[in-house]
């Protein structure tokens, strides 16, 4: 059985995959699947089911005015006013002006109706959520909440003026509260520590993405005590400041088979660069360098022919080889600043595949530590010491292409999918997969990733103690089941063999007998000759 191989023919090439590997792989991945099940068993041991009162949103109290002098001008006449400042609509209840904070605005509409134009406010209150999460919880029980409030006026310039003051209002509210929300993870870094008595070591010459205006300009990178800082060689204000603290991750990918070289950090909390939160900065400069143009050297005007591109390619190979040795040597350099606190991790193209992480088709490569992307943006980079397990969809015959999924350790991050990966490497990716000990599954359909992970987020100890991921693989057992009992519904057979043989021979007699009696009427016909 060991020396027994497998060929698969594809469409392109024949592959032989060796039977043995194969069922090292298999029980490699059951000891890998028991081993994640007994860790999350043993995690989530002694925890009951996620408290609500965690999760549950606290009923929101605004305070606009702490005096009642501090109203705007005109709400003596009991008339709507609106408050951009301190975002707040101030409207007449039972004579009264009573004011409402711009949070508390689901939202409004404007009707005419004859010589009336009516406007309706409608508010948040507690229960509306039917279905979805309900942001206001029952904070009384007993209380009561205006749920809409309706008022008519005869003056349509002024009511219109208020409906558009009010949507304009709201619509400024959502927009920072969507900001505040987008930078509660970003982290104020330790102030860099420049390099005093010395110059520090610079890389000149590059560019850095994301830009810090948006704009693509020349700069220089400089280590420093502490930290990384790149200075944009025209405005003294672009510059970005990076902390060793911060860096999570630094990889070198050398120019080859590229048409630029990098230096790439990830980092720990993300950071502010311009306008734009992120978590990967990117150093690089152009491998082919635009002054040397082929119009432009004097060689043209005196030689042509194989000679001048054969000098033309070595060139272009002595100065690819310059900039990785470079940049690989100044990202060692980094790592020897930072005490060693990470290490320059660099990409195996070789064990690299395609897929779409984002937008676009892209090469997806293996580090040690990591899988990434870092050639075309948005980057992708994966720490591999952070996934809990990985699933193939859409492995089934037929398909040209197949998804990967990887779900992290941190129940609350979103999955990360890779798709449309080519068929033909999918014994590449359950290899690898394989290698770095990230146990895997294969599954014929995609799955609903976030009804699953909701399920697991909610009682993570009673998914384990009910098998974990395992129901993954039922799947691909039940097909494998299905596919087997199909087989021996062909292979079985009603005849028994000692019929087929007794049919067999009663054929043989009667032909038999059959050339028998026309043999006996020949010699028949010659007595009668003679």
């Amino acid at each position: 059985m060991a020396d027994r191989t497998l060929k698969s023919k594809l469409r392109n090439e024949t592959k032989i995959v060796s039977e043995s590997a194969e069922l090292k792989r298999r029980e490699h991945q059951k000891e890998l699947h028991r081993k994640r099940q007994d860790e999350g068993l043993a995690r989530f041991a002694g925890e009951l089911k996620a408290e609500d009162d965690q999760k549950r949103a606290v009923f929101r109290r605004f305070e606009a005015y702490k005096r009642e002098s501090q109203f705007p001008v005109g709400v003596k006449d009991l008339k709507i006013a609106v408050d951009p400042k301190n975002q707040v609509i101030v409207v007449p209840i039972c004579g009264r002006p009573v004011p409402l904070h711009i949070s508390t605005l689901k939202n409004a509409s404007k009707n005419d109706e004859g010589e009336y134009v009516y406007i309706r406010l409608n508010l948040l209150t507690p229960g509306q959520g039917v279905g979805k999460k309900d942001d206001l919880p029952f904070e009384d029980a007993s209380a009561h909440f205006v749920h809409s409030l309706t008022y008519r006026s005869r003056d349509t310039e002024r009511i219109t003026d208020i409906f558009r003051s009010i949507q304009e209002m709201k619509k400024n509210a959502v927009k920072k509260e969507l900001e505040q929300k987008e930078l509660e993870d970003v982290v104020e870094q330790n102030n860099l520590i420049e390099v005093k008595n010395r110059r520090a070591i610079r890389l000149d010459n590059i560019f850095v993405r994301p830009a810090p205006d948006g704009k693509r300009v020349a700069g220089a990178l400089e280590i420093h005590q502490n930290g990384l800082r790149y200075q944009s060689s025209i405005r003294s204000e672009h510059k970005i400041d990076l902390v060793f603290s911060n860096i999570k991750h630094l990889f070198f990918q050398p120019c080859d088979h590229e048409l630029i070289v990098l230096i790439h950090v990830h980092l720990k909390n993300p950071i502010m660069i311009g306008k734009r939160k992120t978590k990967d900065v990117q150093f690089y400069r152009e491998a082919s360098d635009i002054q040397f143009d082929e119009t432009g050297n004097r060689k043209r005007k005196y030689r042509y022919g194989d000679e001048d591109e054969l000098e033309a390619e070595q060139e272009e190979r002595k100065r690819r080889n310059a900039l990785n040795k470079e940049f690989r040597n100044f990202s060692e350099k980094i790592s020897d600043a930072s005490n060693d606190s990470f290490d320059v991790d660099i990409p195996f193209r070789e064990l690299g595949f395609n897929g779409v992480p984002f937008r676009a088709n892209v090469l997806c490569q293996p580090t040690t530590d990591c899988l990434v992307q870092l050639i075309d943006p948005p980057f992708l980079v994966i720490t591999l010491a952070e996934i809990e397990i990985a699933h193939l969809e859409r492995v089934q015959f037929g398909l040209k292409n197949f998804d990967l999924v990887f779900v992290f350790k941190d129940f609350s991050r979103p999955v990360a999918h890779i798709n449309s990966i080519p068929m033909d490497q999918l014994d590449n990716v359950k290899d690898w997969l394989d290698e770095v000990e990230i146990p895997y599954s294969e599954g014929p359909l995609n799955l609903n990733w976030a009804t699953i992970m909701k399920t697991v987020t909610s009682d993570p100890h009673s998914f384990f103690e009910e098998g974990g991921w395992s129901f993954l693989d039922n799947e691909s057992e039940s097909e494998r089941s299905d596919e087997s009992e199909q087989e021996s519904e062909f292979e079985a057979s009603d005849l028994d063999p000692t019929d087929e043989s007794e049919v067999e021979s009663d054929f043989d007699d009667e032909d038999g007998s059959a050339s028998g009696g026309s043999d006996d009427g020949d010699e028949d016909d010659e007595d009668m000759s003679d």
